[in-house]
């Protein structure tokens, strides 16, 4: 079974909305190449009315300890990164970078509460690895913000990916560690940028199976 986060289109494009005849290669979708798959599966999620979640993961504080320790830190985090989410999801599920410090996982068939369970399930894998820098381990958390789409109720793709920004950012002001849904946001007293679209909130989205 091919992994998430380690297929590729043929060379030459971006991949297309069949990834099934994708090949298994060392590297993470780029940002051109996973926001072009959000934008397939998102299609898909709405013309067939299933679920689709969509996570962003961030390392606390990575900037910070890059300055530190050198960007050799960052690259280390970032195969950690691919190897546990690769180890941790199915084989239809993406990953790939939106930044230098930023992934975005796509999970297909899969509502909020199951795009929880899998973000948890990656946060506590994230606290449990050994990352060292010059023979030093770091103690190193994730933080994770999460949005899912069903039924039509998300009209664009990048504003299911911006609620999992704004979820994420929460995260992050609250101490990070944590994994928290765009609903939660409100939830909690947060006004994320939502003039345009309406939230999704914890039990709104059904369906699906993992």
């Amino acid at each position: 079974m091919s992994k998430p986060g380690f297929r590729k289109g043929r060379p030459g494009g971006v991949p297309g909305g069949n990834t099934s005849d994708a090949f298994v290669s060392g590297a993470l979708f780029s940002q051109a190449q996973i926001m072009q798959l959000m934008k397939n599966e998102f299609a898909r999620s709405r013309r067939h009315g299933i679920p689709l979640g969509c996570l962003l993961l961030q390392v606390d504080r990575l900037s910070q300890l890059v300055d530190l320790y050198g960007a050799g830190l960052r690259q280390s985090v970032r195969a950690a990164v691919a190897d546990m989410v690769r180890d941790r999801t199915r084989g239809p599920d993406l990953l790939g970078t939106t930044t230098d410090d930023r992934y975005l996982l796509i999970l297909p068939h899969t509502d909020v509460e199951k795009t929880r369970l899998v973000a948890e399930r990656l946060r506590r894998r994230f606290a449990e690895l050994e990352i060292a820098v010059d023979g030093r381990e770091l103690a190193l958390t994730l933080s994770i913000g999460i949005a899912a789409s069903a039924d039509g109720d998300t009209m664009f793709f990048d504003t299911l990916v911006s609620q999992a920004e704004s979820a994420l950012e929460f995260a992050g002001r609250r101490g990070g560690n944590q994994v928290i849904s765009f609903g939660e946001t409100r939830l909690r007293g947060d006004e994320p940028d939502d003039s345009e679209h309406g939230s999704v909130r914890p039990g709104d989205v059904g369906g699906g199976a993992r």
